[in-house]
């Protein structure tokens, strides 16, 4: 696996104090997933006290010792920035993401800590110095088959966010859901797990979902097959409601949608080479297209004189149901009233197309 230099330095200081230093997380993962690695975590193992690994790492770089209380030192050399850290036990003591009481030891094993990780390809580890993988859930067996699969009941539904991890995880990936992680998600959800969650938590992974996953659909997919949708309304309502199949082969009002969210997610790609977009950018075009025919759930209707499906007005229906949708996930007002002219006008551009405008 190849490290930056600086990395490669530590672990050899930090074997001299008879410690190793073990890559951890995202960067071994996407190591195997062939991805880039943008961010390196780095777990220390043989070391009595955070206050010696703070010592070490200052010889080479500064270091923010704000997480420190929950075994976790932001290193910074060369404005790259890396998080150090001692391996943990995490024990749920109350509702929601801070409700964990964090046991911090420099002595515990590799698979001890890895035990606290969501999923096997996730608990995977790198020993700088002897050059090995550790894979104590056998992961790269998940990996080859294409298979999410969590490590632990009692540690999984200790965060329901983990839910929604999955869902994302599965759509980048292209992944399968285990059986017995579908069962559990299921069950979680069943249980009303998932409403103790921050939106601001459940917007940051769907804001993965969408920009990170090249078939975004696969992952409403599979919140619709766990019932997640049961949190959000507005899109579940879109579920069965048929459309003319003259203009809309494809099926109802969801087939529609999803389609139309993979194409926008593609032609973002295409456009982002030639504009320079930003995130957030993006971000309002995904969020516009998933919500643009909300609209549709209340006012299709067979129209007795045309002979067909119609949903009249369903464009500026569709605002009001976006509104709640969005605050559902974010207070962002500046951010959401920017969609809302996307849904309500959304059959703008056709329109002028067909009547031939000019650009003056």
């Amino acid at each position: 696996m190849k490290l930056p230099d600086i990395l490669l330095i530590i672990s050899k200081r930090l074997h001299e104090h008879h410690a190793k230093a073990i890559v951890v997380g995202g960067s071994v993962r996407d190591h195997f997933l062939k991805l880039p690695i943008k961010d390196y975590d780095i777990e220390v193992y043989g070391l009595d006290t955070m206050e010696k690994l703070e010592k070490i790492l200052f010889e080479f770089g500064s270091v923010n010792i704000v997480g420190k209380s929950f075994g976790v030192l932001k290193f910074v050399h060369e404005n790259e920035e890396y998080d150090f850290s001692f391996p943990r036990l995490e024990s749920k003591v109350g509702t929601g993401h801070r409700g964990f009481d964090v046991e911090i030891d420099g002595n515990m094993t590799f698979k001890q800590a890895a035990l606290r990780r969501d999923f096997t390809v996730n608990a995977m580890g790198y020993d700088i110095e002897k050059k090995a993988f550790l894979d104590p859930f056998n992961a790269q067996r998940d990996i080859e088959l294409q298979i999410l699969r969590h490590i632990d009941d009692n540690s999984f539904v200790e965060d329901p966010l983990r839910v929604y991890r999955a869902v994302q995880f599965c759509a980048r990936f292209n992944y399968a859901l285990a059986g017995e992680t579908k069962m559990l998600c299921k069950d979680m959800i069943e249980k009303g797990m998932l409403e103790e969650l921050p939106k601001e938590r459940v917007y940051g992974e769907l804001k993965k979902l969408l920009l990170k996953a090249k078939k975004p659909s696969v992952g409403f997919e599979l919140m619709r097959e766990l019932d997640v949708l049961r949190y959000f309304p507005e899109l579940q309502a879109t579920i069965g409601v048929p459309q003319d199949p003259k203009w809309h082969p494809e099926g109802d009002v969801w087939i529609h949608t999803m389609m139309a969210l993979d194409a926008m997610h593609c032609e973002l790609g295409i456009r982002n080479e030639e504009l320079g977009m930003k995130e957030k950018e993006k971000l309002k075009f995904m969020f516009a297209i998933l919500c643009h025919d909300f609209g549709k759930a209340s006012t299709t209707a067979f129209d007795e004189e045309k002979g067909r499906l119609r949903a009249i007005g369903h464009e500026a229906a569709g605002v009001e149901p976006t509104k709640r949708f969005m605050y559902r996930l974010t207070s962002e007002h500046d951010f959401i009233e920017s969609i809302l002219p996307l849904v309500e006008y959304h059959l703008m551009p056709s329109q002028f197309y067909k009547n031939a405008a000019k650009s003056k």
